[in-house]
């Protein structure tokens, strides 16, 4: 289909924020609370309509081309590509993506998730000229991270759309901004561990210890519930216990590992710290702290600050 001049030069640009997991790792997957935070790094996708079939992806990682009649998956765009099939019925020619980012796919900072609520709302922006329903986008965000990891979430995904402190049930949906921001240290493990190859550990956990496996995620959603309160009333000091809580019914799950212990502890010894977990499946990625410190050492640290808004249209 031809698209004429005008609407071949025109760019779409979107952009949307990494985010971190405060409550509720893996527990939110059998439907229990979760909480999560955008943060202010942001993720841009940039559309230019071509008028031909094809599809060309550019971004640090890499290029790559195909075409709408025969997409074929391929790493690291398959969030991508799997994003663009979804509303394959609906594009009227191919285009071209230009992906950038203000922060390493490599740090566990959501970048799976803000790249494919990027992508989809570029998509609908280049489509209708909005983004006209958020919690549409959501789900359809989750979706496709469903699609691509076999099992997911999204509870990432609902920080990368509504921005803020989010409290995030899948069934019924639902997700209730709680707050624009939070306090927090962040500091990065020097690995990340896909988030499906960690839910294969829980999963046979899960199996040989179904009970106890149980009331672990019975104690995980109850320290996201008494979070989601204690945010509310700006209670950092019982915020921070339930961070440690449930830093330990992730430990018990066997999510935890040498590395992050020793991250957690040094968050913890700080005096300005009031609690520190985990961030995310496990066995890598990032520990949280409450509260803004500065660590030394041989500590990676990620300066980032929670951040109120979610996918944005650029209108430059």
């Amino acid at each position: 289909m031809y698209m004429g001049k005008r609407a071949v030069s025109k760019l779409y640009k979107i952009s949307a924020p990494g985010s971190l997991m405060l409550f509720g790792e893996h527990a939110v997957l059998s439907n229990k609370q979760a909480i999560v935070t955008a943060i202010n790094k942001r993720i841009y996708v940039t559309l230019h309509p071509r008028s031909d079939r094809l599809i060309k992806i550019k971004s640090k990682l890499g290029a790559f081309t195909t075409s709408l009649d025969k997409i074929i998956a391929i790493k690291p765009f398959v969030f991508i590509l799997a994003a663009i099939k979804q509303n394959l019925s609906k594009l009227p020619s191919g285009f071209e993506l230009e992906i950038k980012s203000e922060f390493s796919s490599k740090l566990g900072l959501g970048s799976s998730a803000a790249v494919t609520v990027a992508t989809l709302a570029v998509l609908e922006y280049w489509q209708t000229g909005e983004i006209y329903n958020l919690t549409r986008l959501a789900k359809s965000a989750r979706a496709v991270i469903k699609e691509v990891q076999g099992l997911g979430s999204g509870a990432d995904a609902m920080a990368s759309v509504f921005g803020g402190v989010a409290a995030y049930k899948m069934l019924p949906f639902s997700c209730k901004k709680i707050a624009r921001g939070l306090p927090l240290t962040v500091l990065f493990s020097g690995k990340k561990l896909a988030t499906k190859e960690v839910l294969k550990i829980t999963a046979a956990f899960a199996k040989r210890f179904p009970a106890a496996y149980s009331y672990i995620i019975q104690g995980i959603d109850q320290c996201a519930i008494e979070a989601k309160t204690a945010i509310k009333r700006k209670n950092w000091q019982r915020l921070g216990e339930l961070m440690n809580i449930h830093q330990g019914f992730q430990d018990a799950l066997g999510v935890n590992n040498e590395a992050l212990a020793n991250l957690i502890f040094k968050l913890r010894n700080d005096s300005k710290i009031f609690g520190a977990k985990i961030s995310g499946s496990g066995l890598g990625d990032c520990v949280i702290g409450l509260g803004v410190a500065k660590i030394t050492g041989r500590v990676k640290q990620i300066f980032v600050c929670t951040e109120n808004n979610g996918v944005t249209i650029c209108k430059k």
